[in-house]
C-alpha cells in the first residue's frame, strides 16, 4: 500500500507538472565563453539586448535576435538591414564603441551588453566594471571570418538557437569550400596581398596588423598571404619605406563612404547598400584605382604592373561578411581555381535570406570591384 501511495504522488506531480508549462522543464544554465576569456553563465536566454559597434549588432540580427533589442550602437543608419532603427535608444556615441555612456546603457535596462571585441582588455574591463554585476558584458569578435562560433554563441544566449545555427550552417559551407581548394597550395603559389585601408589614393596609408587578425585570417583563406599579419598594432599608418621594399602581387583597397573620406559614418554616392547615385561608382572606383597606381610606393610593385588592384567595402571586412569579402579575395587572386565560385550570389543569399533585407546588389553602390 506505501509503494502504490508514493507511486500515486509521483505521477500526481508529473500531470500537475505537464499540465503547468516550464515546470517539467526547468530552465538549464546558459554558459559560454566570450572572447576575452570569461566564463559568463545565464540562468535562462535573455529578453533584453543591448551592443555597441555595428558588427555586434549585425550578429545580433543574423542570430534572429533583433526583436530583443533595447539599446544600440550609434553608428547605425541602414534601416533596410534594421527594422524599427530610429525608434531604439543609442547608448554611444557615433563610431565610438568603447565610448558607452553607462547611464543610457543602464536606463534601457538590458540583461546583457554585447560588444564587439577587438583586444584593447583595458577598456573592456572598464565597461565591465561599470556595468556588471546588474547587466552582463560579453564579448565577442564578430569579423572572425573563419568560422560562425560566435554568432552560435548568441543564439545561446539569446534562445534563438535555430536561426543562429542555420545562419553558421551556410557561412561554414561556403568557408569550407574554399579552403578545400586552397589548403593544399605551396606557399609559393599563394601571392602576396596588402591591404590599403582607408588610403584611398592619399600619401597616408593604413593597414591591419597582427592585433586585427581577421584581415590575415582572410587572406590566408583566400589562398594568398598579407604582408602585414606581422606588423604591430591594429590599424595604423604604414612606414612608406618598410611598404616599398615589400613584394606586392595584389592590392585591394578598402573603401568607406567617398575617396578621401576614412570615415565609417556619412552619406555616399558611390559605395554600399545606401549609395545615393550608383550610376557614379565606377567612375569613382577607377578613379581611386588609378590613383593607387600612380604612388611612388606602388610604382615597381607586381600589383601594378599586372593591374591586380581591386576596391572592397569596409563591410565586407570589418564584420561577420569578412567570409563574403573573403570569397571576393580568392575570386580575384586565383580566378582560375575559383572559376565556379559566386561571390556575388553568396552575398544576395546572405542579405536575402539571413539578413532578411530586399535589398538587391544590381542597385546599390559598390562592394567590390572589379
Amino acid at each position: 500500500m506505501l509503494n502504490k501511495f508514493f507511486y500515486c504522488m509521483i505521477m500526481g506531480v508529473f500531470l500537475m507538472c505537464a499540465g503547468v508549462p516550464g515546470l517539467m522543464a526547468l530552465e538549464t544554465p546558459i554558459e559560454i565563453t566570450d572572447d576575452m576569456g570569461r566564463t559568463i553563465t545565464f540562468d535562462k536566454p535573455v529578453e533584453r539586448v543591448a551592443f555597441a559597434h555595428p558588427s555586434a549588432g549585425e550578429g545580433i540580427l543574423l542570430a534572429g535576435g533583433w526583436d530583443k533589442v533595447v539599446g544600440r550602437d550609434a553608428t547605425l543608419s541602414n534601416t533596410d538591414f534594421y527594422p524599427n532603427l530610429d525608434e531604439i535608444p543609442v547608448i554611444n556615441s557615433p563610431n565610438n564603441p568603447h565610448g558607452i555612456d553607462f547611464e543610457k546603457a543602464t536606463s534601457v535596462a538590458p540583461d546583457v551588453v554585447v560588444i564587439q571585441w577587438v583586444g584593447d582588455k583595458d577598456a573592456y574591463e572598464k565597461m565591465v566594471q561599470a556595468l556588471e554585476p546588474d547587466i552582463k558584458v560579453v564579448m565577442l569578435d564578430f569579423c572572425e571570418p573563419e568560422n560562425a562560433d560566435n554568432i552560435v554563441k548568441l543564439g545561446k544566449i539569446l534562445g534563438t538557437s535555430d536561426k543562429a545555427d542555420a545562419y553558421a550552417a551556410f557561412h561554414d559551407q561556403v568557408i569550407d569550400s574554399i579552403k578545400s581548394k586552397t589548403n593544399s597550395l605551396s606557399d609559393s603559389e599563394k601571392p602576396n596581398i596588402f591591404l590599403d585601408s582607408g588610403g584611398m589614393g592619399t600619401e597616408t596609408i593604413t593597414t591591419y596588423g597582427k592585433q586585427a587578425p581577421f584581415w590575415g585570417k582572410m587572406c590566408d583563406i583566400a589562398g594568398g598571404k598579407s604582408i602585414a599579419a606581422d606588423l604591430p598594432g591594429g590599424r595604423s599608418t604604414v612606414d612608406l619605406e618598410w611598404l616599398i621594399n615589400q613584394d606586392i602581387d595584389d592590392i585591394i583597397v578598402q573603401c568607406f563612404y567617398e575617396k578621401g573620406k576614412l570615415s565609417a559614418v556619412g552619406e555616399s554616392k558611390s559605395f554600399g547598400y545606401m549609395a545615393t547615385d550608383p550610376a557614379h561608382a565606377t567612375k569613382e572606383a577607377d578613379s581611386i584605382i588609378s590613383d593607387v597606381k600612380n604612388l611612388e610606393v606602388y610604382a615597381n610593385s607586381d600589383a601594378v604592373k599586372n593591374n591586380k588592384i581591386f576596391i572592397q567595402f569596409w563591410e565586407l571586412a570589418n564584420n561577420p561578411k569578412s567570409f563574403i569579402g573573403t570569397a571576393y579575395i580568392a575570386k580575384w587572386i586565383h580566378p582560375e581555381l575559383f572559376e565556379d565560385l559566386d561571390p556575388k550570389q553568396i552575398h544576395q543569399e546572405y542579405l536575402n535570406t539571413y539578413i532578411g533585407s530586399d535589398i538587391d546588389l544590381d542597385n546599390v553602390g559598390i562592394l567590390a570591384y572589379p
